[in-house]
């Protein structure tokens, strides 16, 4: 963590109080919730930190099918989480799983991983499939932002002088939705290569709706409309969903990793797309050597 002028770290009780002492700090003071991304990010001009950790948004309830999450909520309480392993099939328990690892995850929470996005971040790729909301607090009060608006820009640049990010909401699903998350690694804490997120409403093998993100791509997450624009309102078959992941594949934009060419994670996006929409809309069994 690079602090080179810092003054005073700050503890506020209430998330008023917090808001309150951001905006009258104006670029020179900052929130400090788990502190992890700060070690990827020069701070030189911050002179005061506000720290997050005493503000009462530490939790995850279920709310009407839906699921709300406390911006300070660690990773590793989500990942522990009844009522998120409930949703949508248990993918926030999923996610939360496999993010860093387990010392990682007792410090990285759920609104640092969305408000301070990295090309290895996960919930951003689920909160955009899902259409979740961000609640926000600011100086002149509370607004709301989906996902797609959330997620248009690096978030910091969405957020206003003085707003906070205090809760992540999860919609309720209809009663034939299926969802899937995969990604591809070397090991179990290293960074994804690529990572895909599919939600969808079917009747039958009919794909009623459907939300295809691909995430560590770039930096911020993609939905990919025409993607799903080949099998929404359709009958689905192996012929089309060979066309969706084809679609995909060439739709994603890709920001250059020293790790592996465009061209493989292009090949890692067909076989990600392919590989989910055979098992939840196919309803096929996948086996993992297929995937990848």
């Amino acid at each position: 963590m690079r602090l080179a002028e810092l003054e005073k770290v700050t503890y506020p009780e209430t998330v008023a109080e917090a808001v309150r002492i951001l905006a009258e700090g104006k670029d020179r003071a900052m929130a400090l919730s788990g502190g992890v991304s700060f070690v990827f990010a020069p701070l030189k001009s911050v002179e005061q930190l506000v720290c997050l950790s005493r503000l009462p948004l530490s939790y995850v309830r279920e709310e009407k099918g839906g699921l709300r999450i406390g911006a300070v909520t660690p990773v590793a309480d989500l990942a522990a989480s009844p009522a998120a392993g409930r949703y949508g099939g248990g993918i926030l328990r999923q996610v939360a799983r496999r993010i860093g690892s387990t010392l990682n995850r007792n410090l990285i929470t759920v609104g640092g991983n969305l408000v301070q996005p990295f090309i290895w971040s996960d919930l951003p790729t689920v909160a955009l499939a899902f259409s979740a909301s961000m609640v926000i607090q600011g100086p002149k009060g509370r607004r709301t932002l989906k996902a797609e608006k959330f997620f248009s820009r690096m978030p910091k640049q969405v957020l206003k002088e003085g707003e906070l990010l205090t809760e992540v909401v999860f919609p309720p699903l209809e009663k034939n939705s299926r969802t899937a998350f995969e990604q591809f690694s070397l090991t179990e804490v290293d960074f994804a290569y690529l990572k895909t997120a599919v939600r969808l409403s079917r009747s039958g093998k009919k794909c009623l709706d459907l939300a295809i993100v691909i995430g560590s791509a770039t930096i911020l997450p993609q939905r990919l409309e025409e993607a799903e624009g080949v099998l929404r309102g359709r009958t689905a078959n192996q012929v089309l969903v060979n066309e969706a992941s084809e679609v995909a594949a060439e739709e994603l934009k890709i920001k250059r990793d020293i790790r592996c060419s465009e061209d493989y994670k292009r090949d890692l996006a067909r076989a990600q797309v392919r590989g989910i929409l055979e098992r939840i809309l196919l309803d096929q069994k996948v086996p993992e050597w297929k995937l990848f």
